[in-house]
Formats: C-alpha cells, structure tokens, sequence
C-alpha cells in the first residue's frame, strides 16, 4: 500500500487517535490479502486497555447472516422449506392469521413488528436482562402484522428471533452451539461466539461507550440474553473468513451463498435492498454486500464488493461516527472511485449561488417530526447564551458552521433553523422538525387505557401543562403537537410521546381509541377501560 493511500484510510480514524477514547477495529482485504489493519482507541476506558487486533465486539445485527446461514444449512440438510408457514416449526408462537415464510423473515418482508418496540411497550427497559422467553411472550400476543408479507421491506428483528428458535427446535441444539459447530469451526472463526447470557464472561471483550459528541464518554451497557437477530461477539480477523465465502465459497455451499445474495422481490415487482441476512446496492456500477450492527453504543460494519475481491471490517465500541459511511469512504479510497457525496439538505432549502447562508441562529424549544419520518422528539436548552442538544446521557452544544448551519458538537448531524421549521440533517438524510407544544385539546376521555397485544397499560390525564401519558417503569411523558395545533381541536393530529430514543412513538386519536405508530411497529390500538 502507498503512503498517500494509508494517510487517507488513517485520516477515517482521526476521531479515535486523540487522548484516551473508545476506538476501533479496521481491516480491508483484497485479493485474499490484507491490505489495511489498523487498531485505534481502547477497549476499556477505566484500566485504559488499547484495542488489538484480538480485541472481541458485540457486533449486534450484523450476526444476521449467520442466523441466516444456520438456517440455510439446515435447508440445504433437507430439515426443512424455506416457503414453509412457519407454523409448521413454531406454531404455539403464532397468533395472527396471515402466512409468513422462513424464507420472508430471512428477507425482512414478514410484516413482522419489531420486538423491541413492543418490548418497551409491554413495560420491559432496554437494559434490563431481556431473555429469549421475554420475546416469545412478546410474539404469542400479536395478533397484527404491520402489513402484508411480501407486499414491503421493513427491518424486523422479530423475524430473526424467529429464525434462531427453529434452529434450535429442528437441530435439537441451543442456537449458540450449533452455530459454533455447523459455522465458526468449520470456517476457524477461533475468537467468535454468540453470547448466550449477560452475564457470560467474554475474554478480551471491548467495553460499550457512548459519544455524545461533548467530549465526554458514557458507560452503555449490554445485558440482555437474546440472540438471533444480534450477539454474536468476534473480531475482524473471524469475519473476514465469512467475508472470503461470498467472494469464493469454499466451506458453505454455493447455492447457500447465492441465496443469501439473492434481493427479496415484493408483491408489486420491486426489488428490495435486503437479501438474506445481507443489504445489497451499487457503488459506481460495482454490486457491494453489507450489513450493519448498533446495540448499546457497539457500531460495525461489514462490506463486501466480489468484482473486486474487496473486503472491509470496521468494529467499534462507540457512536462517533457512522460506520456505514466510514466503510464506504474506505471502499472508494482503496478502489480509486469518487468520494461519496455528503448528506445534504434537500434541493429547495439549499441557498442560490451567490447567496450567503439564508439559515437563522439556533433558538431553544421542542421539536417534532411528521410523518412519514419516523417519530422523532428533540429539545434544544439554551444555557448561559449558549444553546445545547438534550442527548440521552448529557447536553451537547452547538457549533456554527461555515454554511449557515449548528452541528451537533463533533458528531455527524447539523441542525438547520428556519423560520417555520428546523431541518436535522443526518448521516441517512434530512429530518423536517416544526416547533412543539404540549398538547391542550384532545378528544378522549382521560383515564386508563390498555392496548391488548402489548397488554401496555397506562393513564392519559390532562393538566395545565397539557395531555400527559403515565407508564409504569417509565413514568410520565408528555403528548406533544405541533405548536399551531395546539390549541385546535388534536383529533386529527399525530401527536408525539417519548420516553427517550429507543421509545418514541405517534399517537393518534380515531374514534374512543388512540392508535401508536413507532419506528418498526404499526396500528396498536389502545382503547379506554
């Protein structure tokens, strides 16, 4: 590799090269060679351990293609269909009435809701020991799906909790084990594993830190006991031995690869962009495999390009920056293709040639999404002239910026102010924000209330501070609208609740109920006791 190549690629790490900080574990390979490995930051912030190359991370969703894989396996064993209602396997799970396939959960096109929205939903915290039993409980209460299967693409960890119990119930073997002897020894994954329990000892393993971007990190800790969809826990030295199968399958099976390379192909002819276990899209002409993880503050990504032998591994053990971008910018580096173009606002709000920045200096207040963003709340304090970002562990300030715009301290997302609005750019895209206020007028009784497929069971009052919702374990949180709203009569309004990042969700009112929408759950009705 040449000096200007390798001072780029260190240049993607510069975040983790200053002072004592979480980090990162990188290696590309092509051509069955390592071209690039690199350790940055420490594993362990409190004894300052540095991260290694033999440093262990919980890689969270990007063990969904070896949840895939296992069932491939067993497939390819002749144990079971992939078309196959899975209540042929599981069906004292099963309570809603539509069909879905292995074959649509290992494509995310299950109409499965998601189980951690639901989890919240039925009480349970994202950092209490969740278990296996927990989410089965979880499932034998729906009697919904978000939508038809096949008929659209929506991200389900339910479906890969699903794939991990069959497994376990046709191999006769716990998940963990199988996949310990059908996949990380036969293809020498020597420092891999599924976590099994939180209370698992793991040798070498990087601890959790979040960044908020103040320069500060906080301990986020992991300590549920599910796999399927997430905790597999290994280093990029192991996962470049799965990378090498989708170049050149050696160890699995051909016809196993090709199907989890293979894009689920909708109800309407659309082709969607998750394979098996695998994300797939172009890179300038080339056809690029990849998969991400975010649990706790873990970040990871995969990619994978097999015209050009090209293989890349980033692990982290915080939320600086966005894996997924990192990974692509190293992809370009090392292939000599254009840069990746930034994210940036949307055509109509960007200022004319010529023009100087036409945004507005930041003003404090809340902020929420509509639809069809996903439910989205965000406060911005102002503090001794100075205004902040409430972030989940601590304010973070922000920071003007040359066009017009505030970041959020030293992370990835910028705030732009308008008049009549705040658009929040992110690594993904543009969020449209409108000013919020609690909610004065709504057309439900209060009372308690109960929504039967979670058995979510909390109050709605009214105050002079507005509506308010009161769940247990979770306390109170207000029911926001958007601030022109508030005062009109809210039952045609989406109004929003949050009780923090992971539990965000719209409520609206129809009829004597009140309909939720979250990220990856649709359509739970609550209605009055």
């Amino acid at each position: 590799m040449n000096q200007q190549l390798e001072a780029s690629l260190d240049a993607l790490s510069a975040q983790w090269q200053n002072g004592i900080c979480p980090g990162a574990q990188i290696l590309i390979r092509q051509g069955g060679q390592v071209l690039y490995e690199k350790s940055f930051g420490y594993a362990n912030l409190e004894h300052q351990i540095p991260i290694t190359s033999e440093s262990i991370f919980h890689v969270a969703s990007i063990s969904k293609q070896f949840t895939v894989l296992s069932i491939l396996l067993l497939w390819k064993d002749g144990l079971l269909n992939l078309d196959d209602d899975i209540r042929s396997y599981v069906s004292d799970l099963i309570y809603f009435q539509e069909p879905v396939t292995i074959r649509q959960m290992m494509n995310n096109v299950s109409g499965l809701r998601d189980q951690w929205e639901l989890l919240f939903m039925r009480g349970i915290k994202i950092n209490d020991s969740i278990s296996m039993e927990d989410v089965n409980t979880t499932l034998r209460m729906q009697r919904h799906l978000n939508f038809p299967p096949q008929s659209a693409y929506l991200y389900s960890n339910m479906g890969f909790h699903l794939l991990a119990v069959i497994v376990e119930r046709i191999s006769g073997m716990s998940f963990p084990e199988f996949a310990k002897t059908r996949i990380f020894e036969p293809l020498r994954m020597e420092h891999t594993l599924v976590r099994q329990s939180y209370s698992q000892v793991i040798p070498g393993l990087a601890f959790s830190y979040q960044d908020e971007g103040n320069g500060s990190y906080y301990y986020n800790p992991l300590n549920y006991s599910l796999y399927g969809p997430t905790s597999v826990n290994t280093c990029a030295r192991d996962l470049s031995r799965i990378l090498d199968e989708y170049i050149h399958p050696d160890h699995i099976d051909p016809s196993i690869i090709e199907i989890m390379k293979t894009p689920a192909i909708l109800t309407d002819g659309s082709a969607a962009e998750y394979c098996g276990g695998l994300m797939t899209h172009q890179m300038e002409g080339l056809t690029v495999y990849e998969h991400g993880g975010a649990d706790a503050a873990y970040r990871g990504h995969v990619l994978c390009i097999p015209e050009k032998e090209l293989e890349i591994i980033m692990l982290s053990n915080t939320t600086s920056r966005p894996m997924s971008r990192l990974a692509s910018q190293a992809a370009r580096l090392v292939l000599d293709l254009p840069p990746a173009p930034e994210s940036a606002l949307p055509e109509k709000y960007r200022p004319q040639p010529g023009t100087g920045p036409s945004f507005l200096t930041p003003r404090p207040g809340i902020f929420l999404s509509s639809r069809p963003d996903d439910p989205l709340l965000v406060t911005i304090k102002e503090k001794n002239g100075r205004c902040y970002m409430k972030r989940e562990y601590g304010d973070t300030e922000l920071i003007p910026a040359e066009d017009g715009s505030w970041q959020v301290g030293n992370l990835a997302e910028r705030f732009y102010f308008l008049e009549d609005r705040v658009l929040y750019l992110l690594p993904g895209g543009t969020i449209t924000l409108n000013s919020a206020a609690p909610c004065a007028c709504l057309s439900l009784p209060d009372g308690s209330y109960l929504e039967e497929e979670t058995d979510m069971r909390f109050s709605l009052t009214q105050s002079d501070d507005g509506w308010q919702i009161f769940l247990p374990r979770y306390g109170t949180a207000v029911l926001y609208a958007r601030k022109e709203e508030k005062t009109a009569d809210c039952s045609a309004e989406d109004l929003i609740f949050s009780f923090g990042p992971d539990f965000t969700m719209y409520a609206k009112p129809e009829a004597d109920t009140l309909v939720l929408d979250g990220y990856r759950v649709k359509h739970l009705v609550c209605r009055k006791l």
